[in-house]
């Protein structure tokens, strides 16, 4: 069952979507860097069952199958602003039983309080506006004891792509993502509990610095807006490339990324 709200009215969100709408065919085929660090978050689990689970920016699905088979929840909800990677996931798993598909912004979910036992989360939040308003949507659609599992991208993600712009112009051509200080700050502040936390480094090698960027355009996630897109001459962009080939090395062109994998839970009790 695919369920549609709206998203507040923002063009953020909707370039956002609009560009993982685009990427839901490809994205399975590039997505090498975001399957490394959903198998390690699912390492992560810190239970073995959980009735009611909530897959937060599922994007094609990837997560689905293992929570449902392994957790086997009664209701299980996957949540993505994109409604074409919905569909994709949808297609994926028709066959899994009480499984609903929502098109939502993490930032406003249509939820309950308390709805939630499980909320699982690989490499979404990172696309928020406000973590303290996420942050503070999670804890009240999760049950009291429920745990919130997510990784995200910290600040230092990315940084040859930042290199190879810095000879051209100041302009920050990598979104800006949270230190992990301040991203534990946030989930301290909205009233949940830290169980653990890592930051990890996870480098990706590719053949050229093209292939490398094209990675990222296919999996949604592009470096630059399409105002901006626009207006940058094609000489900017070769120069780039050239400036991004210096960083080769013996396992070819590196494309690094700084991850967290938190778990939280919100207590036991509670006053809403």
């Amino acid at each position: 069952m695919l369920i549609t709200h709206d998203t507040p009215s923002l063009g953020y969100k909707r370039q956002l979507a609009k560009r993982f709408d685009r990427a839901s065919h490809s994205y399975d085929a590039y997505a090498g860097f975001q399957k490394i660090v959903l198998e390690r978050l699912l390492a992560k689990l810190p239970v073995e069952t959980a009735d009611t689970v909530l897959d937060l920016g599922t994007g094609t699905g990837q997560a689905l199958g293992y929570l449902s088979g392994r957790l086997t929840p009664k209701n299980c909800v996957a949540l993505d602003l994109s409604q074409q990677m919905l569909a994709v996931a949808s297609d994926r798993f028709s066959s899994l039983q009480n499984t609903h598909y929502v098109c939502a912004d993490a930032e406003q979910l249509p939820f309950q309080v308390a709805s939630f036992d499980l909320i699982f989360s690989s490499l979404a939040i990172q696309w928020c506006l406000s973590p303290e308003r996420l942050f503070d949507q999670l804890y009240h659609v999760l049950k009291p004891g429920g745990c919130v599992v997510f990784s995200t991208l910290l600040e230092g993600s990315m940084p040859e792509i930042s290199q190879a712009w810095s000879s051209i112009d100041d302009k920050a051509h990598v979104h800006q993502y949270m230190k992990a200080k301040s991203l534990f700050d946030c989930v301290e502040n909205g009233r949940l509990r830290l169980l653990s936390s890592e930051c990890a480094n996870v480098p990706m090698w590719f053949d050229s610095p093209e292939k490398a960027i094209h990675s990222l355009k296919k999996v949604g996630a592009s470096l630059i807006s399409s105002d901006e897109s626009k207006t940058l001459p094609p000489s900017a962009w070769k120069h780039f490339l050239r400036e991004y080939e210096k960083q080769r090395s013996e396992q070819g062109i590196p494309l690094s990324y700084q991850v967290a994998f938190v778990v939280a839970q919100k207590p036991m009790y509670v006053q809403e």
